[in-house]
C-alpha cells in the first residue's frame, strides 16, 4: 500500500486548502495532524479484492478521511477536548465557532469529492452512514446523561444491546461503509455477487476496532467489561466473513492485508 498511501496523503494535503485564509490556516492545521489513515487503507484493499484501484477508489478515500476528521472535530467541541493526535484540538487552539465551523466546511468539501455522477451510489452510501454517525454520538451522550442520573436503562446495558446499537451507529458503519464503497468503486460483478460477505467484515471489523478502543480507554467499568466479553465474539465473525471472501477475490495480498489488520484492530495496544 506503500505507493497508494503516498498518493493519497498528497491528495489529502491538496484537498484540504481554502481560498479563505482563516480557513486555509484551520485546514493546514488539521492536515498537519496525521492519523492512522485506517479508513482509506480499508477503501483500497476493499477495492483491491474484486479489481483495480481507479479514479472512483481514490475521491471515496479522500470522501472517508474527510468526514472522519470533520467528526473527529465535532466529537472535540462536544467533550471540550483540548489533544488530538498530539497536538492542541480546533476549539482549543482557535475557539469553539472556529471549530464548528472548520468542521461544517470539511464535511461540505467531502461530499464534493462525490459529486461526480458515477461516484452518486457512493455517496448515497456514505450519506447514510453520516447520518447514522450523528445518531449513535446522541445515543451515547443520551445513555451518558442517564447514568450520571442513575436512570441507565440496566437490562439493555447488561445484555449489551444498547453498547452495540451506539458503536454500530458512531464507528462500525463507517468502517464498514469504507469496505463496501471501496469494493463498490470497481464496479465489478465480484462485488455483486458477494456484497454481503463484504459488508458483513466491515461492520463486525468496526466493532472491533472501537470495542478495542473502549477497552484501551477504560473510562467507564461498564463499557469496558463489556467490551472485552463481546470483542473475541465479534473478531471471530470478521475473520469468518473475510474467509468466506478468499475464493472469489483477485488479490491475494490485498486479502492478507486486511486479515492482518482485522487482527491488528483487536490486539493493538494504542
Amino acid at each position: 500500500m506503500e505507493k497508494e498511501l503516498e498518493q493519497f496523503e498528497e491528495a489529502f494535503r491538496l484537498a484540504m486548502t481554502s481560498d479563505a485564509v482563516p480557513m486555509d490556516e484551520l485546514m493546514r492545521y488539521v492536515a498537519a495532524a496525521l492519523g492512522k489513515r485506517l479508513r482509506p487503507q480499508l477503501v483500497y484493499l476493499s477495492a483491491r479484492l474484486f479489481g483495480d484501484i481507479n479514479d472512483s477508489t481514490r475521491r471515496t478515500a479522500l470522501f472517508v478521511e474527510m468526514l472522519h476528521t470533520a467528526t473527529l472535530i465535532h466529537d472535540d467541541v462536544v467533550d471540550a477536548s483540548d489533544v488530538r493526535r498530539g497536538q492542541a484540538s480546533l476549539n482549543a487552539q482557535w475557539d469553539v465557532e472556529s471549530a464548528v465551523l472548520a468542521g461544517d466546511y470539511l464535511l461540505a468539501k467531502a461530499m464534493m469529492q462525490l459529486s461526480d455522477p458515477i461516484d452518486s451510489p457512493i455517496l448515497q452510501e456514505m450519506l447514510n452512514v453520516a447520518m447514522m454517525m450523528s445518531e449513535g454520538e446522541l445515543l451515547q451522550n443520551e445513555r451518558r446523561h442517564k447514568a450520571i442520573l442513575n436512570e441507565a436503562e440496566r437490562v439493555k446495558t447488561e445484555n449489551g444491546e444498547l453498547y452495540l446499537e451506539i458503536i454500530t451507529r458512531k464507528t462500525a458503519r463507517l468502517i464498514q461503509g469504507c469496505c463496501v464503497c471501496g469494493a463498490m468503486s470497481v464496479n465489478s460483478s465480484l462485488y455483486t455477487l458477494h456484497s454481503s460477505l463484504i459488508s458483513d467484515f466491515g461492520l463486525n471489523l468496526g466493532l472491533v476496532f472501537q470495542m478495542r478502543d473502549d477497552i484501551l480507554d477504560d473510562d467507564d467499568p461498564e463499557t469496558t467489561a463489556l467490551a472485552k466479553q463481546l470483542l473475541p465474539q465479534y473478531l471471530d465473525k470478521a475473520l469468518k466473513a473475510l474467509d468466506a471472501l478468499a475464493p472469489y477475490t483477485i488479490d491475494q495480498d490485498a486479502f492478507s492485508s486486511l486479515r492482518d489488520l482485522t487482527v491488528f484492530c483487536a490486539e493493538r495496544n494504542h
